[in-house]
């Protein structure tokens, strides 16, 4: 049973989410923010936005935390559709009677908005954003939008993308729109054909750097470089040859890390040492319980692999900014939680639960069911003194953040 402590009670039976009176974008709302102790650990959690309307956060690989953690990037279903706001955390201080509010601003409108596609560009101040099959950059500050790039006909943008560390690139995932299907395994099992294209973000000028009849996903660039890692997407225990690399231009596109019989790789990222590359590693057969988890990296000049840590079955993963520490999530129904990783001790430790259920919810104004929308996806601030991460245990798809600085240094 969920419990909140006496403040967040009295918090969550406050007025919702109120509203300026304008609608589209520029529209603002505040609400009060709950904080609770967590039923398992008690350390302190924080919900940002109320669950009676749907919220989570973009991919977990994109950029959507300000460096300076005055603001999140969130997807949010409060005007009627999905879109992408701007939220600002308001704390009132230490011994203030008046709960902490959230303040947010809607970024965007329209139909078609992809609410996983939002990613800072450099010093914070715009964000990519997928709108039908349009690239958009959007000011945070005013909501001044530039179109980029938008896909040839027969094609859609999927969701996924990376902006390199300076901004002058943006890569995309598209996929002939024939190929497109309901559904992960039913996806996977169409081979779609998918290519990964580079865009100029200045210029609008674009190219293709991967071609192929494999659904492709999460194109992460090298940090302080152009090189883009991907992925062949699809059940972890199915896909050959998840770990993709590839050049700016399309040079030298290789397998990182072929798939053997009964293994299992997932969610992959970018350590702080350019050439590594982590990823979960899973024996699906014949432990199918998941018990015999790893963390590993991958030494991508080299192609040597170690083992960073044994894992409680993640299911999502993502370092802080030195790769010092990993906060991941169960995707265990028994064991529900968030831990963190410390990479150097080969030690895990619990700090809250998720116990999100993972389960579908439509899109707002669709029939369309989205499958990610409470997946928990934890990640840290740039400076790793809190986590963020979606679920839906208290109503609907909602955003939590924790304060972490106790446990690790800041970066």
């Amino acid at each position: 049973m969920h419990r909140l402590t006496r403040r967040a009670f009295l918090a969550a039976s406050a007025p919702l989410w109120a509203k300026d009176g304008r609608s589209g974008k520029g529209a603002r709302f505040e609400s009060p923010i709950v904080k609770f102790a967590d039923p398992l650990t008690e350390r302190q959690v924080w919900r940002l936005t109320d669950p009676a309307t749907l919220h989570h956060l973009p991919h977990y690989h994109h950029h959507f935390i300000s460096r300076n953690n005055e603001f999140v990037l969130v997807a949010s279903e409060i005007s009627g559709e999905r879109q992408i706001c701007e939220l600002r955390i308001e704390d009132a201080g230490r011994g203030s009677a008046q709960p902490p509010l959230a303040r947010m601003t809607q970024l965007t409108e329209g139909t078609g908005v992809h609410p996983y596609s939002a990613t800072l560009g450099p010093r914070d101040r715009w964000c990519y954003v997928l709108q039908g099959d349009t690239l958009k950059q959007i000011e945070i500050r005013n909501r001044k939008e530039r179109r980029i790039y938008s896909a040839p006909a027969g094609w859609r943008l999927t969701g996924h993308l990376s902006a390199a560390d300076e901004g002058n690139y943006v890569a995309l995932i598209e996929m002939r729109a024939g190929d497109w299907v309901s559904g992960f395994e039913q996806q996977f099992e169409k081979r779609p054909r998918c290519r990964l294209r580079v865009v100029e973000s200045r210029t609008g000028k674009n190219w293709v750097a991967v071609e192929t009849d494999n659904w492709l996903a999460h194109p992460q660039f090298r940090p302080r470089g152009t090189n883009i890692l991907y992925c062949h997407e699809g059940p972890w225990h199915k896909v050959d040859g998840r770990l993709r690399l590839v050049g700016l231009h399309g040079e030298e596109p290789r397998n990182l890390r072929p798939r053997e019989a009964g293994e299992g790789l997932g969610h992959e990222f970018w350590g702080v040492d350019e050439d590594q590359v982590y990823y979960v590693y899973y024996v699906f057969f014949p432990d199918e319980t998941g018990r015999g988890a790893t963390v590993r990296r991958l030494a991508e000049a080299s192609g040597k692999e170690a083992v960073v840590s044994r894992c409680t079955s993640f299911g999502w993963l993502q370092s802080n900014d030195d790769s010092s520490v990993i906060v991941g999530a169960s995707r265990s129904l028994a064991g529900p939680n968030i831990y963190l990783l410390f990479t150097h001790l080969q030690r895990e430790i619990t700090v809250c639960e998720h116990a999100s259920s993972s389960k579908p919810y439509p899109l707002a104004g669709t029939e369309t069911q989205d499958h990610a929308g409470a997946w928990p996806e934890p990640v840290f601030s740039h400076d790793s003194q809190w986590i963020y991460f979606t679920s839906d245990k208290d109503g609907k798809p909602a955003i939590y953040r924790m304060n972490v600085a106790d446990l690790v240094e800041q970066t």
